[in-house]
């Protein structure tokens, strides 16, 4: 590896323990009024986020941390311009699925992911890197939710995701550089092969050795 690569490395590194600072409340933690338990932490989790079936982008970075081991992720700030770091390398998630919770009739057939650049820096504003557009992550992780019965529609079942490991160069050399939407069939032709989520950390370990 090159000298600029090490230096790199080291500065997502510091990215990832600063945008991870934030305190983690746990379930049993009360929200109080004069001392008073008024309902827990696991209350408002169950009030707001209780629909799973509706949040499949956020199922699908916690599948991709949860397979490499993280904890925290960097994009829980929601300001970052990657998802998460892991082995010195960017990691943006996307997500498609057939089934929509909020559609009881229909199949979308037609699937694609945002690849859409952006201004923002992982460095910091004055950087030249924050003047131009540009994908600011080293590999992309495509996520599919392929079931395609409407009936059996279980947000909880893992059998049915298969995941698309592709370095953001690969990306870049097929799309232009403003392009915001990439098709599933053009993803699965620049991905190295299709995988299921026990083998989601193989490949994106095989493919950062690749970059090395």
């Amino acid at each position: 590896m090159k000298k600029n690569d090490f230096e790199e490395i080291d500065l997502i590194d510091e990215a990832r323990k600063i945008n991870t600072s934030y305190k983690s409340y746990n379930e049993n933690e009360q929200f109080k009024f004069n001392n008073e338990k008024i309902c827990s932490v696991l209350d408002f989790w169950r009030y707001q986020y209780s629909n799973i079936s509706a949040l499949g982008s956020e199922l699908a970075e916690f599948f991709v941390a949860k397979a490499l081991g993280i904890d925290k992720a960097e994009n829980v700030n929601y300001w970052t311009a990657y998802d998460m770091s892991y082995r010195g390398k960017r990691i943006e998630v996307k997500f498609t699925q057939y089934v929509h919770f909020w559609n009881k009739t229909r199949v979308s057939e037609h699937r694609s992911f945002s690849i859409e650049p952006t201004k923002n820096s992982y460095w910091s504003d004055s950087n030249e890197s924050s003047k131009k557009y540009s994908r600011q992550n080293d590999i992309y992780v495509f996520c599919l939710d392929s079931n395609k019965d409407i009936t059996k529609n279980n947000p909880l079942c893992l059998d049915d995701w298969k995941f698309y490991v592709v370095p953001t160069s690969v990306i870049n050399d097929y799309a232009s550089e403003r392009q915001k939407k990439i098709s599933l069939n053009v993803v699965k032709r620049l991905a190295d092969r299709e995988c299921n989520y026990i083998e989601l950390k193989i490949m994106i370990d095989n493919v950062i050795d690749d970059m090395q």
